[in-house]
């Protein structure tokens, strides 16, 4: 994904007279906001939304909430667009010896969701992918090319390993 720097911090806490049950912020940011842009597999023009809780211990502050959002990805099997679901459930962070000065979160949430990021996505689990002769998508119906009209009896090369006997 490329990164291109927003010009003003998007999630600052301000730490001065933080109460000792500590606050809770929700909200919405945007992917751009985050520094994080859309590429050719990932459309991120939905914001992200936060659940964050803002608490001490000592004199430091620990952070901790969700993160979700909803993105297009681009299928790997079918090259198909479909909703992703991004998630950080257990978003942690703390902050050493910072009381009275602003922390900025964005660096970190940026990092939590950059991680939730999937190296694969399938558009389901049973996605049939693209046929690798003429292209068409399978999941649309069979393709008639001479490889795949018998789809159900063709013979899988993974097969060879269920007669080893070791």
């Amino acid at each position: 994904m490329e990164s291109k720097r927003a010009s003003t911090p998007v999630l600052i806490c301000q730490i001065s007279n933080l109460p000792d049950e500590g606050v809770d912020l929700e909200g919405d940011v945007s992917f751009e906001e985050l520094d994080i842009q859309s590429d050719y597999r990932f459309t991120l023009d939905r914001p992200m939304h936060f659940k964050l809780h803002v608490g001490l211990a000592k004199q430091d502050v620990i952070v901790t909430g969700k993160l979700w959002a909803t993105c297009t990805a681009i299928c790997d099997r079918c090259a198909e667009p479909a909703d992703l679901h991004l998630a950080v459930d257990e978003l942690l962070h703390t902050y050493k010896n910072i009381l009275g000065q602003p922390i900025d979160l964005t660096e970190d949430i940026r990092e939590d969701i950059l991680l939730s990021f999937p190296q694969s996505f399938h558009c389901s689990e049973d996605c049939k992918g693209i046929c690798p002769t003429c292209g068409k998508n399978l999941n649309e119906g069979p393709c008639q090319c001479e490889n795949n009209l018998n789809n159900d009896t063709r013979e899988n090369p993974w097969n060879a390993l269920d007669k080893l006997k070791l």
